[in-house]
């Protein structure tokens, strides 16, 4: 059951408010990249910030979305509409 509901609601997509609160425009930046596949190096060029920088603003994405990876990130982000296919 808590597979189920882990696929159909997802972690805690009605609650990101409580998770952390919202995500800001660099953090849904480098998630749409990431959701192309862009390496952290990659996305630091893109945007013109460094990689380290990046590594922060995904790893605060994930933590506000309550994910554990960047994939889990991504797949939250687009089920709660912060990001499109």
């Amino acid at each position: 059951m808590r597979v189920r509901n882990f696929f159909i609601e997802g972690p805690g997509i009605g609650n990101l408010e409580a998770k952390g609160g919202r995500l800001s425009s660099k953090e849904v930046e480098c998630l749409k990249w990431c959701k192309e596949g862009k390496t952290n190096w990659e996305i630091g060029t893109i945007l013109s910030i460094s990689e380290k920088t990046v590594e922060f603003h995904l790893g605060n994405a994930m933590r506000k979305l309550g994910a554990t990876n960047r994939i889990t990130a991504v797949i939250v982000g687009i089920k709660s509409g912060l990001i499109t296919l």
